[in-house]
């Protein structure tokens, strides 16, 4: 891997929604190569996400899937955990997830077991791997973002690099703070819950993760093409659920994804200048649907492609398609 060209790849979080990203990217693919489109962890050396994106970054990076594999698995999923709702106040008074922790932990076995790994395969990847994976998840203690690692990150904890399981990491990015129950993992007992409440678009996540890997020069001088995908503007709604404050706080996270955007174009304008960062987030049709709402993927798909077909989104895939196999060619 020549250090000269990275291609890095972020996944925002928004639930189901996470099939708008899957859609833009498998279009990202098939512009690459329509005959064969290529695996993106055959492209991308870092892949990092958070929520649904850190699902989807486990299975395209870590277990190495095709965009169409990971599209069939990723509504397979979806429509397992969104389907039963639970209480949200137990009978001691205490909040819990919206859905069945323990579904999520059921649906993420079983698609290891499918692609051929053990149900307690390690986040853990061989030191030789070229698509490094993270998903961020919040420390429930600190309410800092942590980056769950395939790779032996020079900021990262020793301990849990050693012993996360890929499911676990799975249900921490994925600890949605009105979907999922906290979960607790490492040697020492940490807990986490949603990489949404912190870094639901995980850009500067994966550009600090980078420096950190990269370290000698400017990176900005070493990135090839960064790709940041979205799963949609988002209404100025709150989100409904039954406990008003939680709805207001996945508003927030929603809002702060496009912040963060606009943030992080600004100040790295060069790379935009340049063609080296490409932004792609549907900005219209997904903004009222829930982020649980599974029934509506048709809805999905048919506003996900208006948006990918809309002349200015075209030229820029077609841009950041030609970006990615100009650096195929010299690897």
């Amino acid at each position: 891997m020549r250090e000269s060209h990275l291609r890095l790849l972020a996944l925002d979080g928004g639930g189901v929604r996470g099939l708008s990203t899957l859609q833009i990217l498998k279009q990202l693919m098939d512009t690459i190569d329509p005959e064969s489109p290529p695996k993106p962890c055959d492209y991308f050396d870092m892949i990092g996400g958070t929520s649904t994106g850190g699902l989807i970054a486990i299975m395209l990076g870590r277990l190495r899937m095709t965009v169409d594999e990971c599209i069939d698995r990723y509504v397979s999923l979806s429509d397992r955990i969104f389907q039963k709702q639970r209480h949200r106040v137990t009978i001691k008074g205490q909040v819990q997830g919206r859905f069945d922790s323990g579904e999520l932990e059921r649906a993420i076995k079983e698609i290891l077991t499918r692609q051929g790994y053990a149900e307690d395969a390690l986040l853990k990847d061989a030191e030789d791997a070229k698509c490094k994976v993270f998903v961020c998840a919040t420390s429930s203690e600190t309410g800092h973002t942590v980056r769950l690692t395939s790779y032996r990150s020079p900021r990262g904890r020793e301990q849990l690099f050693r012993s996360t399981k890929i499911w676990e990491a799975g249900r921490a990015t994925s600890a949605a703070s009105s979907f999922f129950d906290p979960i607790t993992i490492g040697d020492f007992g940490q807990t986490f819950s949603d990489g949404a409440t912190g870094a639901n678009n995980p850009v500067y996540e994966v550009w600090n993760e980078a420096q950190d890997l990269w370290p000698s020069g400017s990176l900005e001088d070493k990135v090839k093409c960064l790709v940041s995908i979205g799963t949609g503007v988002p209404s100025l709604k709150p989100f409904k659920d039954n406990l008003l404050s939680i709805g207001h706080s996945l508003l927030s996270i929603a809002t702060e994804t496009e912040k963060t955007a606009e943030q992080f174009s600004r100040d790295k304008s060069r790379l935009d200048d340049m063609r080296r960062y490409y932004r792609f987030n549907v900005s219209r049709g997904l903004e009222d649907i829930g982020l649980e709402d599974s029934k509506r993927k048709s809805a999905i798909i048919a506003a996900t492609d208006r948006y990918i077909e809309s002349q200015a989104v075209f030229k820029q895939i077609k841009a950041c398609a030609d970006v990615l196999s100009e650096r195929a060619c010299k690897s």
